[in-house]
């Protein structure tokens, strides 16, 4: 008669677990057999055809104890996961195994420990009284300074009136067969060479850069040129894909407050789940968090060893102005946030029910898709073989969780020195609307 294996927590204290899981002797004696037939097959020993090896000479040659501590670990391997799966834990630390008895004719007792995540007890989290800065409102101030990035959008570079180069002026050089703009800079160890030149005059240039590389050149100065920016009119609106300058204007305007509205919303989520996460007091076990710090530093020096194969990440650091020690603090910090973070967005979402279904997930993609002007089966397809479908799924959920925080707020607004917020997904790097001239209507 076989019994059924015993699976079942021996003790659980916040993020330390640990799991017994005990065996009949069937259990065993069937794994034993097991091994012994691999070996049996695999053996080549003189005399015995493959195969066909009886067991008391795989002992001779092999040993006993061998075959015995073999089906010892076979069965914590097959029944490891079994014991997790039914007892419902995740370990996040490798586990630690302790043999409690054993005997052939005897029931086989192991234990495993390991570190789990903590069961999350959620404070109150709707109806979170929070402060958030007002939102701005949109001045005249907001859209001329919009408009003055479009208008830098559509610059130009022209021939500038004068011979002579100054600093900070864009000069035209030629080098060999290759010309480029350059701007002359005085603190720069290449382009102050030019400062002084006269259009038509060949420069030398004998320097060497800040990394050590020595640049020994000639270059000819073709000519001077400066920025042109067009008049902020019709056309200038016309060349940005609108009517008129009132209908940039006006869409400038929709875009800013849409956009400060957003980062509205964003504070006073940020600002529920920071008081959220504060009263849970979640403990977070060491290990796990050393793992993901050291995962965290080894993807950023990848990262940055991509970038210039022989930097490093003390040189990343030293050119920061950061210990190792203070890096790693920081790092460790922010991982630790973010993990509490994701834990109560996750016991909310199971709390309120707000996962997402498959069902409702192709619905929400399509959708996704159809504002991006994308085929809806090739959005999921590239989600999917990008491996990201599982993080689509969480970043859904997560919008439900917060929509859910934001809307059961109790928000104070308060003044703050106004500035001007747009959405980073509309700016350049260097802070500008981006406007696309081949969208019609203007919408980018």
């Amino acid at each position: 008669m076989t019994t059924e294996p015993r699976y079942e927590i021996a003790e659980r204290a916040g993020t330390e677990a640990t799991i017994q899981v005990t065996l009949g002797p069937e259990h065993f004696r069937k794994e034993l057999n097991a091994v012994y037939g691999r070996y049996a097959k695999e053996a080549r020993i003189p005399g015995f055809r493959k195969g066909h090896v009886p067991r008391n000479v795989l002992e001779s040659r092999f040993g006993r104890d061998m075959f015995v501590e073999e089906a010892k670990e076979e069965l914590v391997h097959r029944h490891f996961p079994r014991a997790l799966s039914t007892v419902g834990l995740n370990p996040v630390s490798r586990p630690k195994l302790e043999i409690v008895s054993f005997e052939e004719e005897g029931e086989f007792v192991f234990k495993t420990s390991f570190a789990v995540l903590p069961n999350v007890e959620l404070p109150e989290y709707k109806g979170r009284a929070v402060e958030v800065p007002a939102v701005p409102e949109l001045t005249d101030d907001d859209v001329n300074q919009a408009l003055t990035e479009v208008q830098s959008q559509f610059a130009s570079l022209v021939e500038k009136e004068g011979d002579s180069v100054a600093d900070g002026d864009i000069v035209h050089v030629r080098e060999g067969e290759s010309e480029w703009d350059a701007r002359a800079d005085a603190e720069h160890p290449v382009t102050k060479a030019l400062i002084g030149a006269t259009v038509g005059s060949d420069v030398e240039i004998d320097a060497e850069m800040p990394d050590g590389q020595k640049i020994q050149s000639v270059f000819h100065v073709v000519s001077l040129r400066e920025i042109s920016r067009p008049e902020i009119d019709d056309e200038l609106a016309k060349d940005a894909g609108f009517d008129s300058l009132d209908a940039l204007k006006e869409n400038i305007g929709t875009r800013i407050t849409e956009a400060r509205s957003e980062r509205f919303h964003q504070l006073v989520e940020a600002a529920v789940l920071e008081k959220v996460v504060e009263d849970a007091a979640i403990p977070l076990p060491e290990s796990f968090i050393d793992d993901l710090v050291a995962e965290e530093v080894e993807r950023i020096e990848s990262s940055i060893q991509e970038q210039d194969s022989q930097a490093t990440l003390a040189d990343y650091l030293a050119e920061r102005e950061m210990s190792e020690e203070d890096y790693r603090s920081q790092l460790r910090g922010s991982i630790e946030r973010r993990v509490r973070n994701e834990l109560v967005i996750q016991k909310i979402a199971e709390t309120e029910g707000l996962h997402v279904s498959d069902e409702d997930l192709q619905t929400l993609a399509k959708e996704d898709a159809e504002a991006a002007g994308e085929d809806p089966l090739r959005f999921v397809a590239r989600l999917k073989a990008d491996d990201r479908w599982d993080d689509y799924r969480s970043s859904k959920t997560n919008q439900r969780v917060f929509s859910l925080l934001r809307e059961t707020a109790k928000v104070k607004e308060v003044s703050t020195t106004p500035s001007r917020i747009i959405d980073p997904s509309k700016e350049q790097e260097d802070g500008g609307l981006i406007i696309d001239p081949s969208k019609e209507g203007g919408s980018t």
